[in-house]
């Protein structure tokens, strides 16, 4: 079953803070950074399959299913995002979002 938007969004921040907490240079992440991260997609602005990232003040537009920067930045983030959008089940289910909201904004 096709996780929502807000499921993808809590996988990419548990996602995040492994990969952080796993680094040797940051042992303790501050994982407040992370509470207000979002997974959307604007078929309206963007008609190629895309998925939008934010992260406090950060956001990026990334081009599916490459997982390339479109516009925006994640700063040090970024890198595990890309890693994290090339992940064959999350591309699924970002795949069905899109065919789903390319329908309804037709």
């Amino acid at each position: 079953m096709t996780k929502s938007f807000n499921e993808l969004g809590q996988h990419l921040k548990q996602y995040l803070i492994d990969c952080h907490s796993n680094y040797k240079g940051l042992k303790n992440v501050a994982v407040e950074r992370y509470n207000n991260l979002k997974v959307s997609m604007e078929p309206e602005i963007y008609q190629t399959f895309h998925v939008i990232i934010r992260i406090g003040i950060s956001e990026a537009v990334f081009i599916m299913p490459e997982g390339a920067v479109f516009t925006g930045s994640m700063g040090m983030d970024e890198k595990f995002v890309i890693r994290w959008l090339q992940n064959t089940f999350i591309q699924e289910d970002l795949s069905s979002h899109w065919k789903n909201a390319s329908l309804y904004s037709a």
